[in-house]
């Protein structure tokens, strides 16, 4: 029989051997986990980063991941990519990863859903998460159809350098998850600011512009974030939130302080606070943008925020910002592939209409700047098919939408060096058809039942007035034996009837609300037609159009609440330098009795009274940076345009609309 003793050594050595392997064993573990699952797979090198760079490099760091449980495949620890990852335990890890594996761009699953969570049908797998859109004539396209399963397309992208490493953080400095997280906390809307000026947006802005691509589910969300905020989850600077913390939600975040900012424009509040608080608004949404690092990651969210940020300082006069801004919205939703139906192919139903929603919002927006300005748009609508020729009758949207592919047509004829009137009456017969078949509403006013269907019938009554004015600008532009064209005697027609119909439909629409006086389109629309009629030949001497000059110089005078005579300071902070040189310029017209065409002999001593230089504006009390690069005066347009007639020259009125309205606001050096 062994003694006691021995018996005891031997169990003691066991236990102790026990105790060594499992030592062993956690050291190992430990080793492992400095390098992430995939690299551990593929035997490769790992700088143990989140995500490391090896990940990075291959294009796949969305599942660089650790302490991967080998017996279900499944992660206990995932990385947010679109903003430093947070500290957090792997419990909490897991249940955020349901939340960020569709946050790639380009994801269907990702772009349109909510932020606050995904279901688990729409998770996608790699190779759709990483799909970013190229043409079909790109390297990585033709790769991507000759091998379904995506690895060469995504090797090409990473090799060829047409992707984003997503390392980058050109916007801000951040140390640590926390201070990201306090960064954020710093923005974040109150109650009250959101209950209050959500409202503005959702009556005044919404309705006109309706860049939310799912407004319900984005009024359902807005219920889920004050409910957190309620809840202490977005006061608490110690400990970050999960949900709340990852990229998408600060991307929707921005999108609600966007709109905000829209909402605070058309607020009851008074100048200068309105316009104050409406800034300090938008600066939060960007500073949110630059959170979730919009120019490396693209989403529905971010694209729809930008359009209305830039259509929020349109309204608050900058509208050259709006024009910069435009352009990289523009880009970053070509990079989501939103610009035509192949680049949405691989989405789901659901999420293909709402990005052909957001990209006709974002042409709607480049369409009637470009056409206001004068200037080259970026957008094309070759990609998407345009509104169904089925449809009985069409809404509000559905026609300005049409308005755009007209806006679009017309640039194009303008490019043209010698113009025809055939096209112009062709795209004036499609627009009265498309017209035509409206909701009742929109084309009597008689037929609306409530106050939303009178604001839209009037809306639509300004926008499409203003590309009928567009539409026959060659024949307002054209000599009279030119004229005698009867093609052109239409045009004449119809360009009268619309610059009339402009300037009564805004009178009518300001009675009933704010939204046309803060407006920026609305007001280009008013005071570019007005001018017209006060300059044009075939309308300045017209009873009823004199009246109309009168009523809506008044209607200005009226919305300036500092009492000045002129209105100019007030209008400095929410009118574009344009439009107020326009609104003085009217002015001065009537103070000082109509405009007189000369013959052909020459200017008579009161014409050469009636330029309006820079001193004039500035002595009317606009300020210097509106007033600054002066513009021709109007009688500089009665001579230097010869039509090869001897002896006689001829006066455009849209000439001098332009010389006011698109006159360079910046000061270049002498020596460029």
């Amino acid at each position: 029989m062994e003694p006691a003793s021995n018996r005891q050594d031997l169990e003691y050595q066991d236990v102790e051997r026990q105790e060594i392997d499992r030592v062993l064993r956690l050291k190992r573990k430990q080793r492992e986990s400095k390098a992430c699952y995939p690299c551990r797979q593929r035997k490769v090198k790992c700088d143990g980063g989140h995500p490391c760079r090896t990940c990075i490099r291959r294009d796949h760091p969305r599942i660089c991941a650790y302490n991967v449980d080998s017996r279900t495949g499944a992660r206990s620890s995932t990385i947010d990519t679109n903003l430093p990852p947070p500290r957090h335990s792997n419990a909490t890890q897991s249940t955020l990863l349901s939340r960020t594996d569709s946050a790639e761009p380009g994801s269907p699953s990702a772009l349109p859903s909510s932020p606050l969570g995904t279901s688990r049908a729409s998770r996608q797998n790699d190779s759709s998460a990483s799909y970013v859109f190229s043409g079909d004539n790109s390297l990585v396209s033709i790769l991507r159809q000759q091998d379904p399963d995506g690895s060469m397309a995504r090797e090409a992208t990473s090799v060829l350098g047409l992707h984003n490493t997503y390392l980058s953080y050109p916007f801000i400095d951040y140390k640590t998850p926390q201070d990201r997280w306090a960064a954020l906390l710093d923005i974040l809307p109150h109650r009250d600011e959101v209950l209050k000026f959500f409202h503005f947006y959702r009556i005044c802005a919404y309705p006109f512009n309706p860049i939310l691509v799912d407004v319900d589910k984005f009024e359902s969300d807005i219920c889920v974030y004050l409910s957190a905020y309620a809840s202490g989850e977005l006061r608490d600077r110690s400990k970050i939130s999960d949900q709340w913390a990852a990229g998408k939600s600060v991307g929707h975040i921005s999108l609600l302080l966007a709109t905000l900012a829209g909402g605070a424009h058309f607020s009851d509040l008074e100048n200068p606070q309105r316009s104050e608080l409406c800034q300090d608004f938008a600066r939060r949404s960007f500073q949110a943008l630059r959170l979730a690092n919009f120019l490396f990651r693209p989403s529905f969210d971010v694209v729809q925020s930008l359009l209305i940020l830039g259509n929020t300082l349109q309204n608050n006069g900058q509208s050259d910002a709006a024009w910069a801004l435009l352009g990289t919205t523009i880009r970053l939703a070509q990079t989501l592939g939103l610009h035509t139906e192949r680049g949405t192919s691989h989405w789901p139903a659901h999420a293909k209409l709402k990005a052909k929603s957001l990209w006709s919002m974002t042409v709607w927006q480049d369409s009637l700047l470009s056409l206001c300005y004068d200037r080259p748009p970026i957008v094309s609508t070759r990609g998407w098919t345009p509104i169904s020729s089925l449809q009985p009758e069409l809404s509000y949207t559905n026609l300005m939408h049409y308005l755009c592919w007209v806006a679009l047509d017309i640039m194009k004829i303008d490019e043209l060096a010698e113009p025809e009137p055939a096209h112009n009456l062709t795209l004036l017969a499609e627009l009265d058809s498309t017209y035509n078949r409206a909701q009742p509403h929109l084309l009597r006013r008689e037929s609306c039942r409530n106050l939303q269907q009178h604001l839209q019938h009037l809306a639509l009554r300004m926008h499409i007035s203003f590309c009928v004015s567009a539409l026959c600008r060659p024949a307002i532009k054209s000599t009279p034996q030119v004229a005698e064209d009867p093609r052109y005697n239409v045009l004449l027609t119809r360009a009268k009837e619309s610059l009339i119909v402009a300037s009564k439909t805004f009178l009518d629409f300001q009675a009933l609300s704010v939204v046309p006086l803060r407006t920026w389109s609305m007001v280009h629309t008013v005071l570019s037609s007005t001018l017209l009629l006060c300059t044009w030949q075939a309308t300045r001497e017209d009873p009823e159009c004199k009246v109309l000059q009168q009523r809506v110089t008044d209607v200005f005078s009226a919305a300036n609440s500092s009492g000045n005579d002129t209105g100019s300071s007030d209008y400095g902070q929410w009118l574009s330098a344009r439009h107020v040189r326009a609104l003085i310029t009217l002015r001065q017209t009537l103070k000082r009795g109509n405009i007189h065409v000369p013959d052909s002999q020459g200017l008579t001593q009161e014409q050469g009274s009636m330029a309006t230089t820079t001193s004039q504006l500035a002595d009317n009390g606009v300020p210097q940076d509106m007033s600054m690069g002066g513009f021709p005066s109007y009688n500089d347009f009665f001579t230097g345009i010869d039509y090869g007639l001897p002896g006689e020259v001829n006066f455009s009125p849209v000439t001098y609309l332009d010389s006011i309205m698109n006159v360079p606001l910046f000061d270049f050096p002498e020596d460029t």
